[in-house]
């Protein structure tokens, strides 16, 4: 029985080192792996659909398995069936991890917001309740507890299907979001690391450094401790 695995998908551990290397190599440069039962451990092939794609039969054991390994890495190196449709492939990809990240770093930054506008509201009820004649700060604290009700609301309309927040949200299920979206962030870096020589795009890299840059931000004021971040609004 055989089967057939993606580039981005996780790809069965060889008991050899040099063939895992390889593999490891095949993987980032976007070939595909079919396991199969027997002596043949499997193969690796750059393109399955190619009318005469690149491949590599990949031993369990045998004698001269680490030359064999060294063999097949150059194999992997030196093919050229990445075409500019595999790239476009591999840039739409990244694209989609990104806007997934942003649109995490989006809600839990309106969290985040929603944090501060509460806490003006209740500084000027405070203040309010102070001097009756101050109407205005009375105004002026619903109107934040509004805005803060409003944040909540579109950062819950922004998460991705099978993100997760409270009602109310968590400073932890914030640091949740944010770790989920640096993951996509790195799986896009990943993905434009493996993209041909000749097909970097500059858009992508620089998207990718603006998104980490975000998730910095909002990690740094996760991190400034639970006083400082408050408690979020019902």
């Amino acid at each position: 029985m055989s089967h057939w695995y993606q580039p981005l998908e996780q790809w069965p551990r060889h008991p050899k080192a040099w063939w895992r290397d390889t593999l490891d190599v095949a993987r980032s440069a976007g070939w595909h792996l079919q396991t199969v039962e027997g002596h043949t451990w499997g193969r690796i092939v750059c393109d399955p659909n190619a009318d005469k794609p690149c491949k590599v039969l990949i031993f369990s054991s045998g004698v001269a398995g680490e030359s064999a390994a060294l063999t097949a890495r150059r194999t992997v190196k030196r093919c050229d069936h990445h075409t500019a449709v595999e790239a476009g492939q591999i840039l739409r990809k990244a694209a989609e991890l990104l806007d997934r990240a942003e649109a995490m770093l989006e809600a839990a930054s309106r969290c985040l917001r929603a944090v501060d506008k509460k806490a003006q509201a209740e500084e000027l009820l405070l203040s309010a309740a102070m001097a009756a004649d101050e109407a205005e700060k009375l105004a002026q604290a619903l109107r934040h507890e509004e805005d803060g009700d409003r944040l909540v609301v579109e950062a819950f309309a922004l998460l991705p299907r099978e993100s997760e927040l409270g009602c109310p949200p968590t400073p932890a299920e914030l640091d949740v979001l944010v770790v989920d979206a640096s993951a996509q962030v790195e799986e896009a870096q990943r993905l434009a690391d493996t993209l041909p020589k000749g097909n970097a795009d500059d858009g992508l890299l620089t998207r990718i450094g603006q998104v980490r840059a975000r998730v910095v931000d909002l990690s740094e004021r996760l991190g400034r401790g639970p006083d400082a971040i408050g408690s979020l609004p019902a």
